[in-house]
């Protein structure tokens, strides 16, 4: 067991781990774990939910002077920042159309979706990697595929402390560019107010999106 608050239950008949708080690392593990079983075993695979310790991960496409003090990873994309007041949303699922950009666009679709929950007038990126509400991030996408099993997910940001973005060029943009959804509300929202609403749009993500 990844976290002693980890829980997880069914939707729509879809296994759902809450990991709570955990560190990259073995969810990264778990991630790798549940996609050679879903491979093994046929079936439609699972979604993690957690808010991870800080770490700033790099994906294929980041250039090399800026993967140090990173963790490569496998994802597509560029160098991001995981950490509290973020919930990511990893499905590890079976893609039966086999279509990448569908699933990128549904991932998309689903966290407008979850700014439309909040009041929030958001748009999708041009190339399937985020979410925007005014012109500021405030969700980033990545994934990596194996066998047409989906890895990876989409980060929401809530309410961020700091500024980790300072740090990075976060998916290659300025880092002035990223925001979280307290701020772009001018209230505080919540990890659980996100974590259930997300909860709510994960059905249509996961009959539209695959």
């Amino acid at each position: 067991m990844l976290n002693e608050n980890e829980r997880t239950f069914h939707l729509g008949g879809m296994p759902i781990e809450d990991l709570g708080r955990a560190p990259f690392q073995p969810v990264h593990e778990r991630m790798r774990e549940l996609v050679a079983a879903t491979h093994a075993d046929g079936s439609a695979g699972r979604v993690l939910l957690v808010e991870h310790d800080s770490v700033y991960t790099s994906g294929r496409g980041t250039p090399p002077d800026q993967r140090p003090h990173t963790v490569e990873i496998e994802r597509g994309g560029k160098v991001t920042w995981h950490g509290p007041g973020q919930l990511v949303v990893y499905p590890i699922v079976s893609l039966p159309h086999r279509d990448v950009r569908r699933w990128l666009r549904a991932l998309e679709s689903f966290g407008v979706r979850i700014c439309a929950g909040f009041g929030l007038d958001a748009e999708p990126s041009v190339d399937g990697t985020g979410v925007f509400v005014g012109g500021r991030k405030v969700a980033s996408i990545g994934v990596a595929i194996r066998h047409w099993i989906s890895m990876h997910g989409i980060s929401l940001n809530v309410a961020i402390e700091g500024e980790p973005w300072n740090r990075i060029r976060p998916c290659g943009l300025a880092p002035e560019v990223m925001s979280d959804l307290s701020r772009v509300a001018g209230r505080v929202i919540t990890l659980d107010e996100v974590r259930r609403q997300a909860l709510v749009e994960l059905p249509k993500l996961l009959t539209e999106g695959r």
